[in-house]
């Protein structure tokens, strides 16, 4: 057993268990007694804690983390040293790390690429903005947990970027395989040192393969400092563009032409997560500076050929070999070792041959941009060969090819959603410019909208769903609907149906559980109605229906009674007893319980509140709502109007026909005092969707609508799809 576990650090950290062995340091779970809680305990290994330059990187981590304060960074809550024993207590993670993560996918989705990498960015941009440097980001130090957010560990070799190097070539550095070039050569790093590290973890995460392998460290250093990485897109061809230009660009070789912040980083994959068919122009930068150093190159070789051609006095001087820093993994050091010869003396004429060779290439690549410059910029034909630049914008890609033949259009697709298939959206040379014909000008076209397949998110809880679709780009419409098999807040069904291909942007219907419909269910008003459509409702309401023919002039089986008012709350399954005309022409009074009990001889008095007779009348007034009903609605519809602040019925429910209000209004007369605001709702068996908001001056007797959901009727006519 270690010999640490059972240890007690300071009276109050009690370690454990052994779960993590390092290079320098072993990492123990352990408990803090005083704030009961579990704890990461790291301790520097014993055959360091006398090594300065261990101890000094371990003192660097703590304090490191001590000034960060981020969610997506490790929390430190002690450091100390004990019996000849260096320790941080640090928060404690549940879960893996980012590489074990990649080993069992074997390549991630770019959502997940994104998600990890802003999250990695952000703790950077924190510790970049406290002046510090990170220096060893790789996925074995980012640890990921249950709930997909990201925690960054491991700051032991961090340096704070306002301390003075007391070596420029210091020998330590990150994992080589993740290590920025400027440090495995030994210069000076800063913050864009990480950010080519997670360029470089960006690439093995989307392609399950680093960029840079070889036999031994100094190999793959060496491919860091002088290599090109091979295009993501060559292993995995579902790359987006937009994507691959981010993770290249984070990996320049040169640091000032990687992105220079974090959070500039972060801005270029958030807009890539709005719109995948982004590109940021980075592709064509690299092409012009490698054709640039090509011709670079070739004058270069003509200046050293003719140098060289010179007879030297002297025997030159033995190069000196390379250094490249060690990664940390290896511990272990390269020797210094540079040639200690003096400087021979040189003749006099040397100086001036340089000085002569150094005129002549700043003369000459003077004279090469001046030359760029102006073609880039003329727009006025001087040869036969010459050819003036159309506007191709909005023309069809063939089209414009057969219209333009002198000119060869090579096309790159995109998704566009404002521009049909085949339509030309960007082209690189601008209208009025002067090309060469026969010359190679990209256009790129439009693919048209994205089709996109609805995910199935049904069981979701609703705030994950809602995120599933806003990653697909699809908009969505919320419905609550009872249900007794899915749990309350958790997805049912949408429209379309999962797996249906739809464009990108597309409205989604969303069904949303509201658990189990109550015990108590409310009584709809039915009289006036046939019996069989007064048994549908009952039935939705989950009533039973029990019918009682009477002496009537109505026509035959309208109901002109009902023993429960409509608008009452009473348990499921209740009888409902319904008095229904036998057509036989003979008048009956039938009691109807949804007339007020005040009643006088003469009748109600209108505008009068007559529940106390021997009080002092109330007087209300009458409003008439015109409630709209879409020309496209093709259902009946159970509507309720209450108060939007006690839930109360102002008048109870009532049924709107389809075949009889479609493109008109329904008339809904009410009466109270004052102003109050009310909502109305169309509910369907348990589905229930918002319709309208009204603010009601019965003083005024007007009323205005605040909101009008005309996709309510929709839903609703629907909702069969889901029965």
């Amino acid at each position: 057993m270690d010999r640490f576990v059972g240890l007690k650090l300071d009276g109050r950290y009690e370690i454990t268990e052994l779960i993590g062995v390092g290079g320098m340091a072993n990492v123990y779970r352990g408990k803090d007694i005083m704030e009961n809680r579990v704890v990461a305990v790291k301790i520097l290994r014993s055959e360091y804690s006398e090594n300065e330059e261990f101890v000094r990187r371990f003192r660097n981590e703590s304090k490191a983390i001590a000034v960060l304060s981020h969610p997506n960074i490790v929390k430190i809550y002690d450091v100390g040293y004990e019996n000849n024993m260096q320790y941080i207590v640090m928060e404690y993670i549940d879960g893996i790390t980012l590489k074990e993560y990649i080993e069992q996918q074997g390549m991630l989705k770019w959502r997940d690429c994104v998600h990890f990498t802003i999250q990695i960015l952000r703790a950077l941009q924190l510790a970049h903005d406290r002046g510090i440097v990170h220096r060893d980001i790789k996925p074995q130090n980012v640890m990921l947990l249950s709930d997909g957010s990201i925690k960054v560990m491991d700051f032991g070799i961090a340096r704070f970027s306002r301390e003075v190097e007391k070596n420029a070539s210091e020998k330590t550095m990150g994992s080589v395989h993740y290590v920025s070039p400027e440090q495995a050569g030994g210069a000076r790093t800063d913050e864009r040192s990480d950010i080519y590290s997670v360029g470089v973890m960006m690439y093995e995460m989307l392609t399950g393969r680093k960029p840079f392998n070889g036999d031994t460290p100094v190999e793959v250093a060496l491919k860091h400092m002088h290599d090109a990485p091979v295009p993501p897109s060559q292993y995995v061809s579902s790359i987006y563009p937009g994507l691959e230009e981010i993770i290249l660009h984070a990996m320049e070789k040169d640091p000032n032409k990687r992105y220079q912040s974090a959070s500039g980083m972060i801005r270029d994959i958030e807009a890539f997560k709005i719109d995948q068919s982004i590109t940021f122009g980075y592709a064509d930068k690299r092409s012009e500076r490698r054709s640039e150093n090509s011709q670079g190159s070739e004058m270069k070789e003509k200046l050293v050929a003719a140098i060289s051609s010179m007879k030297p006095s002297k025997k030159p001087k033995k190069e000196k070999p390379v250094r490249i820093a060690e990664p940390i993994a290896e511990e272990e050091y390269y020797d210094d070792y540079y040639d200690d010869d003096e400087d021979e003396v040189r003749h006099n004429y040397a100086l001036p041959i340089l000085a002569a060779v150094a005129c002549t290439v700043i003369i000459v690549a003077t004279l090469f941009v001046s030359n760029v410059i102006l073609r880039a910029f003329k727009s006025t034909p001087s040869s036969i060969n010459d050819y003036t630049m159309p506007d191709l914008i909005g023309q069809n890609f063939y089209d414009a090819r057969a219209l333009y033949p002198d000119i060869q259009l090579v096309a790159t697709e995109e998704y566009n959603s404002e521009h049909e298939a085949g339509t030309i959206i960007y082209q690189e040379k601008a209208k009025g410019r002067i090309v060469k014909i026969g010359d190679a000008i990209r256009v790129t076209v439009s693919k048209g909208t994205r089709i996109v397949t609805v995910p199935d998110i049904r069981n979701y809880y609703q705030s994950s769903a809602i995120k599933a679709l806003e990653d697909y780009g699809l908009k969505y419409v919320i419905v609550q609907m009872d249900s007794d098999d899915i749990a309350n807040g958790y997805i049912v069904q949408t429209d379309p149906a999962a797996g249906s291909e739809v464009e990108e942007g597309t409205e989604i219907r969303v069904f949303v559980s509201l658990g189990p419909m109550t015990e108590d269910t409310m009584v709809p008003y039915v009289v006036g109605e046939d019996l069989l459509t007064a048994q549908y409702a009952l039935e939705d309401a989950h009533l039973v229906a029990k019918v009682q023919y009477s002496a009537s002039t109505e026509p035959k089986d309208t109901v002109i009674g009902q023993n429960i008012e409509g608008g009452s709350n009473v348990p499921r399954d209740t009888v409902i007893t319904l008095s229904v005309s036998d057509g036989s022409g003979e008048e009956e009074i039938v009691e109807d319980p949804n007339v007020p009990e005040n009643v006088y001889p003469w009748g109600v008095l209108p505008g009068v509140d007559n529940s106390d007779p021997f009080g002092t009348p109330t007087v209300s007034k009458e409003v008439t709502l015109y409630i709209d009903i879409p020309a496209t609605a093709k259902n009946y519809y159970y509507v309720t109007l209450y108060y939007a602040d006690t839930k109360e019925y102002i008048v109870p429910q009532f049924t709107v026909y389809a075949s009889e209000y479609a493109g008109s209004s329904y008339p809904v007369t009410i009466s109270g005092t004052g102003t109050v605001t009310l909502r109305a709702d169309i509910r369907y068996g348990g589905l229930k969707v918002n319709l309208s908001t009204y603010t009601v001056n019965f003083d005024e007797g007007t009323y205005t609508v605040d909101e009008y959901q005309e996709s309510a009727f929709r839903t609703v006519d629907n909702y069969n799809l889901f029965l």
